[in-house]
């Protein structure tokens, strides 16, 4: 049986074919024309249409460099169904940093979209009338942020069960629920019957090697799992489930010295690091551990503003389960997290 055209941004796509797509967007007031780059890779044979994207919020470096060698190494031939792959769905974002849109909000919190909104809302409906209605599977692919350091992890809801099954394939430590009533994004491709993982590591504006060969062995894994790449996925990893992620927050400005690493294991009241006067006064402030749980966030900058998250601390069922799998995990990576 041979796949059935696809049609995106009024272009008509036919199995066995690559496209590379540009979608016009909102106008700048400079009336310069600004356009979404899209790569559409159709197989053959029919199979799924999977959506790969990064930068909604314009620093997601990582996503950007995993969506592009995803798409330099897989050819139609290969595929059965669809990839698209969008590099970067936020182009003003990632072309204005450090503002992310003109109207200053996120662009997840735009979605569904308002072909008479905002600008924001005219680019996400954009999105979801050309692209997400038009998609069986959504991976979504984060960094950390600005000076935050994320281990390697895949996010999505554990109430949708298909999406809870897709990412144990992924080969990433951690999985962790989240919550969709905070996130409009979420929210959409939920009515939309979309099952969405979201695959976080590293921090904003950085290159991390070892984070993106992760991330597309890990996308690789899903494609295999619902049947778009022949074999079996390559299970390495039995990740470990949490259900809560909070980040501790410092209550003193000055000067950061952690004492752990990602992915250590930490008892609630011990000591992970210490804030000190950056003028030298004999202050130190130790900062402690309200719970015990796994380092799954640090923040990388010694300067620290009182207010600003730390650490960020991951809660499991069976703690001696989850330091055994990410000490397993770690081991294979080709540079230690944990040391």
């Amino acid at each position: 049986m041979s796949n059935k055209k696809i049609t995106i941004c009024g272009t008509n796509i036919h199995p066995g074919e690559e496209a590379n797509l540009a979608l016009p967007l909102p106008e700048q007031y400079s009336c310069a024309p600004l356009f979404m780059p899209i790569k559409v890779i159709h197989g053959k044979k029919p199979g799924p249409c999977l959506l790969v994207f990064s930068v909604l919020k314009g620093t997601e470096l990582n996503g950007l460099e995993i969506a592009n060698r995803l798409i330099q190494t897989i050819k139609p031939s290969q595929i059965s169904g669809t990839i698209i792959a969008v590099p970067v769905m936020n182009i003003y974002g990632l072309t204005h940093y450090p503002k992310v849109l003109p109207t200053g909000n996120n662009l997840a919190s735009c979605f569904p979209g308002n072909e008479d909104g905002s600008y924001g809302e005219r680019m996400a409906h954009l999105i979801t009338e050309e692209i997400l209605k038009k998609v069986d599977y959504c991976i979504e692919l984060q960094t950390g942020g600005l000076n935050h350091n994320i281990l390697p992890q895949v996010y999505c809801n554990f109430d949708n069960k298909k999406a809870k099954e897709l990412a144990k394939v992924f080969n990433a430590p951690v999985v962790t629920n989240v919550s969709i009533d905070d996130n409009n994004f979420r929210q959409t491709t939920e009515e939309l019957h979309i099952p969405l993982l979201v695959y976080q590591a590293g921090e904003a504006m950085r290159f991390d090697e070892n984070s993106i060969e992760l991330g597309v062995n890990g996308v690789k894994n899903i494609m295999r799992s619902i049947n778009m790449l022949e074999k079996e996925p390559i299970q390495e990893t039995r990740p470990i489930f949490s259900r809560e992620e909070d980040w501790i927050v410092a209550h003193k400005g000055g000067i950061l010295h952690p004492n752990v690493v990602l992915g250590q294991t930490i008892e609630c009241g011990e000591t992970i690091g210490t804030v000190s006067d950056p003028f030298g006064a004999d202050t130190i402030e130790p900062i402690k551990s309200p719970q015990k749980g796994i380092v799954v966030g640090v923040n990388t900058s010694p300067l620290i503003h009182e207010g600003l998250p730390i650490f960020k601390i991951a809660s499991f069922l069976d703690y001696d389960k989850a330091e055994t799998a990410i000490e397993e995990w770690d081991k294979k990576q080709p540079d230690s997290y944990i040391g």
